[in-house]
C-alpha cells in the first residue's frame, strides 16, 4: 500500500511540474513579459517543489517496490521447499519433476519477484501517464487517439517478445540443468581431487564450454526477434511522435495554439511517449512472468502431504514384513526387485547380502518408505503401510544411506538432525555421540561440539570419511526410532573399527528391529538372519551357520572373502573372538 501510495504522489508531482512549468513559459511569453523576478515566483517555487517532490515520491516508491518484491520472492521460495520436502521421493527419479523444480527454483522465484516488481512499476508508470495525459490533452483535446495509437506497436511488440523469450527458456531447460552441474563439478570440492588427478577439467570443460554455445546460439537467435519486434515498434512510434510534432508546431504557426501551450505539449507528448513505452515494456515483462507462473502453477500441483514437526507420536515396536514385494522405478518397465519377501521382528538383526546391484539398496528404501512396491505390499505391526502416513511412519525410522550428507552445520546440529526436536539436549547429543563412537573426535574439534563441519567457514573443521560415517551413525541413533536401517555404515572403517561399532549395535538391538547391508562377512555373522540377494531376488536365507552349511552363493562369497586373510601371519586377537576395540577408538584422521 505504501508503494502505491509513493506512485501516485510521484504521479501527481509530475502533474504539477507541467502546469507550474506551463504557467512560468506563458508568464514570460505573454505580451509586456516579466518586469521582475518577483512576478513569477510563486510559479517558480511551486516548479521547484514539485520536481522535489516527484523525485523523492519515485526514490522512495523504488525501495519500496524492491522490498515487495523481495518479500513476494521469499513467499515463492517457501513454495518451491514445501513442494520438494512433501513430494513422494520417487519423483525424484523422474525428468519431469526435475525439468519442473528447475524451473520453479530458476524462473519462478525471479518472475514472481518480477511480476510484482512490474505491476507496482506498471501502475507508477500509468498513474504518471495519465496525469501528463490529462495536462495534454486539456491542452489539445483531439490528440487522444493519437495518445492510443501510439501505444499499440509497443504493447503488440512487448507481448510478442514475452511470448518468445518463455518458449526458449523453457526450451533450455535440460540445457541449463546439464550446465549447472558440470560448473558445480568444475568449482566443487567434492570433485577437486578427481578432476586434478585424473585430468578432468579440459573434458569437463569442453562439455561445458559447447551447452554454453548452444545456449547463446539460441539467446542471439531470441535477441534478433526481439530485437526486429522492438525496432519496428520503435520506429512506429517515433513516427507518429513526429507527425504530432509537426501537427502541434503547425497549429502554433497558424495560431491555433498558444506556444506556453505548444511547449508544454510537446514536453508532455516527450514524456508520454517514453512513459508508454516503459508500461508496454512492464506489460510485456508481467506477461512472461505470467507464462513462467502457469508452468509454476503445476510444480505447485505436485505438492503432497506436508511433514509438519508435530507429527503424531511414531510408531510402536513391531513386525515389519515384506510381502511378496516387486519394483520398478518411475518410468521404466523393468522390475529391479522381483517377489521379494522378508520378516524383521523386534530385537532381531536381518542382513542383506550380495554383489553391487543385486537390489539390497533398493529393498532398503522400499522398506524406509522411501518407495512403493510396483507390486506385494510392505506391513509394520500388520498394516499396510501405503495406509500410514509418510510422516508418522518415517518418524519412527532411523536410517544411514550410503551416500549420507554431510550438514555444512555445527557437529552438534550434524547429530542433532536425526531428531531436531532435541536438539537442546546436550547429554543426548553426547549420548548418541559415544554410541556411535566417534565423541572423541568430536571433543578434540576447536570448539568440540559446537565446531562448524566445514573449513570453507571460519573456525570450521572437518572429519576423516570414517568419522563422517561415524557421525551419521550417531544421527540415525539419536532417533530413537523402533527401525533402524544401515545401508553399509561402516564402509569406510577399517575391520577392527566396524566389528567395534557394529558390536554397539548389537547392544541396542533389545529394542529396535535393524535392517543392515555390508559386504564385508565377518560383521554380517552378528545378524540373527541373513539374505542373500541376487538379481532383485532373495536367493538364501538363513544364519551364517546354516548358510555356511548350505554351500551356497553365500558361502561361496564368504570364502572369496577369507582368502586374503587365512595367509596373514597373526599379529594379535583375532576380531572375531570376543576382543574389540576399546570404546572410542578413532581411525586415522585423513584416512
Amino acid at each position: 500500500m505504501l508503494s502505491l501510495i509513493a506512485e501516485v504522489a510521484a504521479a501527481v508531482a509530475l502533474a504539477a511540474v507541467l502546469v507550474f512549468g506551463r504557467r512560468l513559459v506563458e508568464a514570460l511569453t505573454v505580451e509586456g513579459g516579466v518586469e521582475s523576478l518577483g512576478d513569477v515566483s510563486g510559479d517558480i517555487a511551486g516548479l521547484a517543489a514539485s520536481l522535489i517532490g516527484s523525485a523523492l515520491a519515485q526514490v522512495v516508491g523504488q525501495e519500496l517496490r524492491y522490498l515487495v518484491a523481495e518479500r513476494t520472492a521469499r513467499a515463492t521460495e517457501e513454495q518451491i521447499v514445501e513442494v520438494a520436502e512433501s513430494v513422494d521421493y520417487e519423483r525424484f527419479e523422474t525428468q519431469e519433476f526435475h525439468d519442473l523444480l528447475d524451473r520453479a527454483n530458476t524462473n519462478a522465484s525471479a518472475n514472481t519477484y518480477q511480476m510484482v516488481y512490474e505491476l507496482v512499476a506498471l501502475f507508477s508508470v500509468l498513474a504518471s501517464s495519465l496525469a501528463v495525459a490529462v495536462v495534454l490533452v486539456r491542452t489539445v483535446p483531439g490528440i487522444v487517439p493519437a495518445l492510443i495509437l501510439l501505444a499499440l506497436p509497443f504493447v503488440a511488440a512487448a507481448r510478442a517478445s514475452a511470448r518468445r523469450a518463455f518458449a526458449t527458456t523453457y526450451e533450455l531447460t535440460a540445457n541449463d540443468r546439464a550446465r549447472s552441474y558440470l560448473f558445480r563439478a568444475m568449482t566443487s570440492k567434492v570433485t577437486a581431487k578427481e578432476v586434478r588427478v585424473f585430468g578432468l577439467a579440459p573434458v569437463l570443460r569442453a562439455r561445458w564450454d559447447a551447452l554454453y554455445e548452444d545456449r547463446l546460439r539460441r539467446l542471439r537467435a531470441l535477441a534478433r526477434r526481439r530485437g526486429a519486434y522492438s525496432a519496428l515498434a520503435a520506429v512506429t512510434s517515433a513516427a507518429l511522435v513526429s507527425v504530432l510534432m509537426v501537427v502541434l508546431v503547425r497549429s502554433t504557426i497558424e495560431r491555433d495554439l498558444s506556444v506556453a501551450d505548444a511547449a508544454i505539449a510537446i514536453v508532455a507528448l516527450q514524456q508520454l511517449a517514453t512513459r508508454i513505452r516503459s508500461a508496454a515494456n512492464s506489460s510485456g515483462s508481467m506477461r512472461r512472468a505470467s507464462l513462467f507462473l502457469g508452468d509454476f502453477d503445476r510444480f505447485l500441483s505436485l505438492r503432497g502431504e506436508r511433514r509438519d514437526a508435530d507429527v503424531a507420536a511414531p510408531l510402536a515396536l513391531g513386525q515389519l514384513r515384506a510381502e511378496r514385494v516387486s519394483f520398478r522405478y518411475p518410468g521404466t518397465t523393468v522390475d529391479v526387485l522381483h517377489d521379494v519377501s522378508l520378516t524383521l521382528d523386534p530385537g532381531r538383526i536381518v542382513a542383506l547380502v550380495g554383489v553391487s546391484g543385486s537390489g539390497k539398496t533398493t529393498l532398503a528404501h522400499l522398506l524406509a518408505g522411501l518407495y512403493r512396491p510396483s507390486e506385494g505390499r510392505i506391513t509394520y505391526g500388520g498394516v499396510d503401510v501405503s495406509t500410514i502416513p509418510r510422516s508418522r511412519y518415517w518418524h519412527g525410522v532411523g536410517a544411514v544411506f550410503q551416500d549420507y550428507v554431510r550438514y555444512e552445520m555445527s557437529a552438534r546440529e550434524n547429530i542433532a538432525m536425526g531428531d531436531p526436536g532435541g536438539a537442546g539436549d546436550h547429554a543426548r547429543v553426547v549420548d548418541a555421540a559415544q554410541r556411535a563412537g566417534i565423541a572423541t573426535a568430536i571433543e578434540r574439534l576447536p570448539a568440540s561440539y559446537d565446531t562448524m563441519m566445514s573449513r570453507s567457514y571460519e573456525g570450521g573443521a572437518d572429519l576423516s570419511v570414517g568419522q563422517w560415517q561415524r557421525l551419521a551413525v550417531a544421527r540415525a541413533l539419536f532417533r530413537d526410532a523402533p527401525l533402524l536401517i544401515l545401508d553399509e555404515p561402516a564402509a569406510a572403517l577399517d575391520a577392527i573399527a566396524e566389528r567395534d561399532l557394529y558390536e554397539r549395535l548389537v547392544e541396542l538391538v533389545a529394542h529396535r528391529s535393524v535392517l543392515l547391508i555390508s559386504h564385508r562377512f565377518s560383521t554380517v555373522r552378528l545378524a540373527d538372519e541373513i539374505l542373500v540377494m541376487e538379481t532383485g531376488r532373495i536367493v538364501e536365507r538363513g544364519t551364517h551357520a546354516e548358510l555356511i552349511a548350505l554351500g551356497g552363493r553365500y558361502a561361496h562369497m564368504f570364502s572369496l572373502q577369507s582368502i586374503g586373510y587365512v595367509d596373514e601371519p597373526e599379529t594379535g586377537p583375532d576380531p572375531l573372538d570376543g576382543e574389540s576395540t576399546p570404546a572410542g577408538a578413532e581411525v586415522a584422521p585423513n584416512d
